[in-house]
């Protein structure tokens, strides 16, 4: 089965957060998500080279954290969404529905950097 680990050098962006929802305009949070979406799609294109899509994909994320401050997995995951949708965008995954894509491990390690680091595997 076909894998791919993708490095971002830092945390899903504060403005995705669903606790900033409110207080982010609609066009800031639409801007930043184009921007998440184009983020990935270079750094996945690199290594995915126009394969074949994943028709069935587990994504599990690892949020690297400097610092000591607490951190909600729950909205860091949640910020990912337009990190999914790049995958979508770029062909490395067909779908993001319950059908084709499962969440595998979810987790955060406190570290001297910031970084979000995605693995997709594909499943049969």
């Amino acid at each position: 089965m076909r894998e791919i680990t993708i490095i971002i050098p830092h945390l899903p962006y504060s403005e995705l957060n669903p606790n900033n929802l409110r207080s982010t305009h609609w066009s800031v949070r639409s801007g930043v998500s184009k921007i998440a979406r184009e983020e990935i799609g270079w750094l996945a294109t690199s290594q995915w080279q126009n394969a074949e899509p994943m028709t069935r994909a587990r994504i599990s994320y690892e949020f690297l954290l400097k610092g000591n401050r607490t951190r909600d997995l729950d909205n860091l995951l949640a910020a990912c969404k337009p990190f999914t949708d790049g995958l979508i965008d770029v062909g490395v995954i067909r779908f993001d529905d319950a059908k084709h894509l499962e969440y595998g491990q979810v987790k955060a390690t406190y570290t001297d950097r910031d970084e979000t680091i995605i693995t997709v595997e594909e499943i049969e």
